[in-house]
């Protein structure tokens, strides 16, 4: 055990919850990724839950956002290339394929967020 587990002394709560109510409360729990003891504490305590799909839905955002920006910088290279040989051009285009599959799979990520774990398989 370590120094910072010998410090920390946890104290057991017990509470009356009706077998709706735990069954509420543990998918809650499991809707965030954490266990039903995090899940109290943090609801208890006024801190924010993440929901697993809410937090997968802002990653396929922010990729979708950085592709995005990729895309642009590449199309304007792109269109500044005059003085690019046909290999480079190509290799632009294939760069900007290649960002325009990652914002496809962004999406799809998007769309796959939305749904829950056995819609998903």
């Amino acid at each position: 055990m370590s120094a910072s587990e010998q410090a920390t002394q946890y104290t057991n709560v017990r509470s009356r919850l009706t077998r709706d109510e735990h069954s509420i409360l543990v998918q809650k729990a499991a809707d965030c990724g954490i266990t039903l003891s995090e899940y109290l504490r943090a609801c208890a305590l006024g801190r924010r839950t993440r929901n697993v799909s809410t937090s997968r839905m802002l990653d396929a955002l922010v990729m979708l956002g950085h592709e995005q920006r990729r895309i642009g910088e590449l199309v304007t290279r792109l269109g500044d290339a005059q003085m690019l040989s046909v290999v480079e051009r190509a290799v632009l285009v294939a760069q900007i394929e290649a960002a325009q599959q990652a914002v496809i799979d962004a999406i799809r990520g998007l769309d796959d967020a939305g749904k829950g774990a056995d819609q998903r398989a």
